[in-house]
């Protein structure tokens, strides 16, 4: 058996009860990235209906040319959170969520608000927002590096 040594900083690929198999573990430079899949899965699938039904009736663009947008979509979020209020889960003409409706007000209130000179951000602008610097994440990398945990050894 190789001495404890040698697998500091290797992690166990083989399944329970096999030999073990250790490699280096993989790297992802995502630490400081957003952690998209914190995102609610069933809110973000509604809200995406909602601008699906949108983008079918007007187009796809259509709630950037919006004049006055943030007062009619502060105005549109509301009427939809009034009418959840008053027990009316649905809005009447799409049968989609009138929360789901006033969530995606409130993105483009934000979206718009977030814009720079008002014009979109630029694809390289939202792809440092996303991906941030490459700094390694080092979740998993830690505790191995140091000692903090130490690889099965009674095999």
């Amino acid at each position: 058996m190789s001495d404890i040594k040698d697998l500091k900083g290797m992690v166990n690929t083989a399944p329970s009860g096999e030999f073990p198999n250790w490699v280096e573990p993989g790297r992802k430079f995502d630490s400081e990235k957003p952690k998209m899949y914190l995102l609610p899965p069933k809110a973000t699938v509604e809200v995406a209906k909602v601008l699906t039904f949108g983008a079918a009736k007007y187009d796809e663009e259509n709630w950037r040319k919006l004049e006055d947008a943030q007062k009619r979509y502060s105005g549109g979020a509301l009427r939809h959170i009034f009418s959840h209020l008053d027990g009316e889960l649905e809005d009447p003409e799409t049968n989609l969520s009138h929360l789901a409706h006033a969530i995606c007000c409130l993105m483009f209130k934000l979206e718009l608000e977030l814009e720079t000179d008002g014009e979109a951000h630029k694809e390289e602008e939202l792809r440092k927002l996303i991906e941030g610097e490459h700094r390694e994440s080092y979740n998993s990398l830690e505790p191995y590096r140091y000692g903090i945990v130490k690889p099965k050894t009674d095999y």
